[in-house]
């Protein structure tokens, strides 16, 4: 069965190595709302940062 990507924006609040804290925001594209919250921490983690806080996620208009 083939589902329909949709686009999310994010914001995460995330540390790096150093303690220094940032917010991260952008688009990412997943068929479903746990998978994108998902691949946004192992985004955020590959990147070397460790998140802070929850995920926030809504649906970006078309």
């Amino acid at each position: 069965m083939n589902t329909r990507l949709s686009t999310w924006k994010f914001t995460v609040e995330a540390t790096d190595s150093n303690g220094r804290r940032g917010k991260h925001r952008g688009l990412v594209d997943s068929h479903s709302e746990a998978a994108a919250r998902q691949g946004v921490i192992e985004s955020v983690q590959a990147a070397g940062y460790q998140p802070c806080s929850a995920v926030t996620l809504k649906p970006k208009r078309t």
